[in-house]
């Protein structure tokens, strides 16, 4: 096999030929003799100071490797279809060798090594997850050579090349005292060395993943990198170039959008054509322009650039907006991975209840029975009073379920599943069906399944509700499923002004993430069109994150069988109302892909079980009854009053951190309404009382980090919430115990803008 190597880079022809010399000999007298393979590598014609696309150069190989400077994927993909289209193909980049802190003849040798065994990128092999956690299940690993032991390398020559696999790498069995690799560093099979990373096909998704060791800087800094310039790199043939960016370090933040408001004073013909100019002014090129589709005055700048935007930089250009006269505020759309939920141990009905016989769960008694959870909540008692007046539990309810999609399953009734008004807002269509719909599937199912599977063993209070799918979140890399939102708050947002419009009565949401007034005032125009708000407390953090935290939100803590918190579950003063978190049933796929049902922990479940009782009283009393009665905007208030009036107190949670109670769904139907609506509520869209500077006392930041919350503007604020709660979503486990006290330290440490810096440090 003949590599065709054209140079369209500045570097001296010399230079490039002594390096692949270099590779020759690699190939020749260290690859050959473990792979038999014959490959060569031949410089092709020059190109000049600039590729011509009208003149490509005429290759002579069975594959070809491109050497260019800067990563612009766009005219790299062009040339090469003019160059040699239908032929294998790979870049080197010069710039990206250096940014990731290499010489580029360790990167040529990467791709030499990998093209010479797998030229198409479309070989698999079978072998266990790389992740010791996953217990050896079964994925397909991609026939890449370099890609675990990229973190090492060797010279020839004076020439640094990439070290690579050896066969026995690809089986079961390895090569003498692990000698998987050619420079021996004891790596075992299908295991990943520091600096690199494993890459497979995941038969549980069918979606390609990527692996790397924990907190391992080096590789996570070098996907990183690579991602920033997705499209020509090898990862991208194995999963196909129409895959999603994702971020891979745990610890790393994007921004995928500016959002901001102008003053209404600004002439409704001027207000677009003021907008670009500060999009163009103020932020710059590689930015797109759209109007918020909820908010007149609320414009959208998306970040179309090639070259990622941190945390700092994302609110330095947000802060800078917002100190036009025309602008009321602006803050980054964030994108940022986080923990997901996992099963205590994957177990059906019948293991449940044998593990239980023998002591042996790891769940707590009891909860082997799969409506436990609703006994706790008295929902069958609430089930008989709406039956006996000739009603059924749900019925005429739809709610909006923004979520990580969803996923068929036996246990769901299909036709109360609205697909044909669902909406995919990471993927920009109407399908939200997933193979990673799996936490939506799950919440789903706490909500309103039951009356359409065989046996019916999974039940949601909403027995016969509608629910509309809306993806605003994907799983990351690092875990599997959505417990706190990773997308961007824009589109959590935009699913809120959706459900609202297709006519939902109830929007849950089992995700949470950082504070936005964005996302704050689509939750006001939710209420007060008479939709009824829940959201996860949160799991694993030092505090109730948002949108729970806002005032017009109905936040759901955690509790367990005992009636006493979920170890997992936020909690404080911010918490209206616990329901069940620990051990709850819900529909799942198994590990081998098929339909199941199973324990899982989290509040994703306790505000899904809740959103569930809020359908069943709106069917039960009326949801267009109430309107006319209270008025819209008090239909959420009426809510979430009475549900705390008649929360379950015999329990052993502490007092002022866990709401009210216990939801009490049988009593909730018992309480008699109010003759009076509710007292009304500040006009504004966003109320004085719930603004960042307060959320900075009530979380004690101000003490912490040594500023007055008073000094802050609403952007700064904003600001320091969104770094000290990004503290606790990415490194959860830091954040209990005597750590906590260090959080002020982190957030300090984190960069931050340079406005809030200068606050900081005053």
């Amino acid at each position: 096999m003949i590599i065709s190597v054209i140079n369209t880079t500045q570097l001296k022809k010399e230079e490039v030929q002594k390096k692949l010399r270099a590779i020759n000999r690699q190939l020749a007298e260290d690859f050959k003799r473990y792979w038999h393979r014959d490959i060569e590598l031949r410089l092709e014609g020059w190109t000049g100071k600039t590729p011509d696309p009208k003149k490509p150069i005429n290759m002579r190989g069975d594959a070809v490797l491109y050497l260019w400077d800067q990563v612009d994927v766009d005219d790299a993909i062009g040339y090469h279809d003019l160059t040699g289209v239908g032929v294998p193909f790979g870049f080197v980049f010069t710039e990206l060798a250096a940014e990731l802190g290499e010489d580029w003849s360790v990167t040529l040798s990467h791709e030499v090594l990998e093209m010479a065994m797998d030229p198409e990128a479309n070989l698999l092999a079978e072998g266990p997850h790389p992740d010791p956690k996953e217990d050896g299940r079964t994925v397909f690993h991609w026939y890449e050579l370099c890609d675990a032991v990229q973190g090492s390398k060797y010279e020839i020559d004076g020439v640094e090349v990439a070290n690579f696999l050896l066969p026995l790498y690809f089986t079961e069995g390895d090569e003498h005292r692990n000698h998987n690799d050619f420079l021996g560093t004891g790596l075992g099979s299908f295991q990943v060395g520091p600096g690199g990373y494993a890459g497979f096909l995941d038969p549980e998704t069918g979606e390609h993943d990527t692996w790397i060791r924990p907190r391992d800087n080096k590789a996570t800094h070098r996907l990183v990198v690579k991602q920033q310039h997705k499209g020509v790199m090898r990862a991208d043939r194995h999963k196909g170039r129409e895959r999603d960016a994702a971020i891979v370090d745990k610890n790393t933040v994007h921004c995928e959008a500016v959002i901001f408001e102008l003053d209404d004073t600004v002439a409704l013909p001027e207000r677009l054509h003021t907008a670009q100019q500060l999009a163009r002014t103020v932020l710059g090129d590689g930015w797109e322009l759209q109007r918020s589709p909820g908010d007149p005055n609320e414009y959208d700048a998306l970040y179309r650039g090639s070259t990622a935007i941190g945390f700092a930089q994302a609110w330095q250009l947000a802060h800078e907006l917002a100190e036009d006269d025309a602008v009321v505020y602006a803050e980054p759309s964030l994108s940022f991975p986080v923990a997901g939920e996992f099963e205590q141990a994957h177990d059906g009905p019948a293991r449940a209840l044998r593990a239980s016989s023998r002591g042996s769960s790891s769940h707590k008694a009891g909860t082997e029975i799969p409506a436990w959870g609703l006994e706790l909540c008295r929902v069958p008692k609430a089930w008989q009073r709406i039956e006996a007046e000739h009603k059924r539990p749900g019925a005429g309810v739809r709610v909006g379920h923004p979520d990580s999609g969803y996923r068929p399953h036996d246990e769901m009734d299909a036709t109360r599943v609205m697909t044909q008004i669902d909406f995919d807002f990471l993927g920009g269509d109407s399908e939200t069906i997933s193979n990673k719909g799996n936490h939506g599937l799950a919440t789903a199912s706490v909500i309103m399944s039951g009356t359409g599977g065989v046996d019916d063993r999974i039940k949601g209070p909403a027995l016969h509700a509608e629910i509309v799918p809306l993806r605003v979140t994907k799983p990351g890399w690092i875990r599997p499923a959505p417990v706190l939102i990773g997308g961007g708050m824009r589109r959590l947002r935009d699913a809120i002004d959706h459900a609202v419009k297709v006519h939902c009565k109830v929007i849950s949401m089992s995700l949470g993430g950082l504070p936005s007034r964005s996302v704050k005032k689509a939750i006001r125009r939710a209420t007060d069109s008479g939709v009824i708000v829940l959201a996860a407390a949160g799991n694993q953090v030092r505090t109730v994150v948002w949108p729970a935290r806002y005032d017009d939100v109905i936040a759901v803590a955690g509790c367990d069988i005992d009636r006493a918190p979920w170890s997992g579950s936020s909690h404080g003063g911010s918490v209206d109302i616990t329901a069940p978190a620990e051990s709850v049933w819900r529909a799942c796929y198994n590990k081998k892909g098929k339909p199941d049902e199973a324990r899982s922990d989290g509040t994703s479940y306790a505000v899904a079980l809740t959103a569930g009782v809020a359908a069943m009283w709106l069917a039960y009393h009326g949801a267009d009854v109430l309107a006319a009665k209270y008025g819209r905007e008090g239909v959420h208030e009426l809510f979430a009053s009475l549900l705390k009036a008649t929360a379950n107190k015999n329990h052993n949670l502490p007092a002022g951190e866990f709401g009210a109670g216990i939801v009490d769904a049988e009593a909730l139907m018992k309480m008699p309404l109010p003759k009076r609506r509710p007292a009304a509520r500040k006009a504004s869209a966003v109320p004085d009382a719930d603004t960042p500077q307060r959320a900075v006392r009530a979380l004690g930041l101000d003490r912490r980090i040594g500023v007055r919350a008073a000094n802050l503007s609403d952007g700064l604020a904003h600001e320091l919430l969104s770094a000290d709660l990004l503290d606790g979503l990415t490194a959860p486990s830091a954040t209990r115990g005597k750590k906590k006290k260090k959080a002020g330290a982190r957030t300090r440490a984190r960069g931050v803008s340079p406005q809030l810096r200068a606050v900081i440090d005053r």
